[in-house]
């Protein structure tokens, strides 16, 4: 195990994943009042709990995926796993958007914004830092983005074969 594979922003991508990941279990993402006056109390649920707890589930295990994923690839350069497109940083980005995807249901599934807790705010904040670190790092993979410009000019007609300029009007 050689820690000096890990970049500053594998250790931003992989801290950002196990801090949404200990959101979505601990937590309070709704909380209830119940009663009135002087007999009311309070409960607080969780992602993972109800309403509709499988998709914070979910959201928790493609989160705690992109950190194995991201230990496996620079913790142990060796092993081979399966890739989406042959790239482990376009797997993670795509972990990343499953996770923003639950979230994302379970939130559209309970609008009730008197009922979030501070976890789900939290969450919220932490999976669009996830998405736009794991796009940023796919994006350095890809190399910088370029500039349009604009459609690739035919050879045909142009009088010379391999010839790249337009032809002359």
């Amino acid at each position: 195990m050689n820690l000096e594979n890990v970049t500053r922003d594998d250790w931003i991508l992989g801290g950002l994943a196990l801090v949404l990941a200990i959101d979505l279990v601990f937590f309070p993402w709704f909380d209830f009042t119940i009663g009135a006056g002087a007999i009311s109390f309070s409960l607080t649920s969780t992602a993972t709990g109800s309403p509709s707890g499988w998709l914070g589930v979910l959201a928790m295990f493609c989160a705690l995926a992109v950190v194995v994923d991201l230990a496996v690839e620079r913790l142990s350069p060796q092993t081979h796993v399966p890739a989406i497109g042959d790239s482990r940083r376009a797997t993670r980005l795509a972990l990343a958007a499953g996770a923003a995807a639950c979230m994302t249901f379970k939130f559209l599934l309970h609008v009730h914004f008197s009922r979030f807790g501070w976890g789900f705010y939290l969450g919220a904040v932490l999976v669009a830092a996830l998405v736009y670190v794991a796009v940023q790092s796919r994006q350095a993979e890809l190399g910088a983005p370029r500039a349009p410009t604009g459609r690739p000019r035919s050879t045909a007609g142009s009088g010379r074969a391999g010839s790249t300029k337009p032809p002359a009007v």
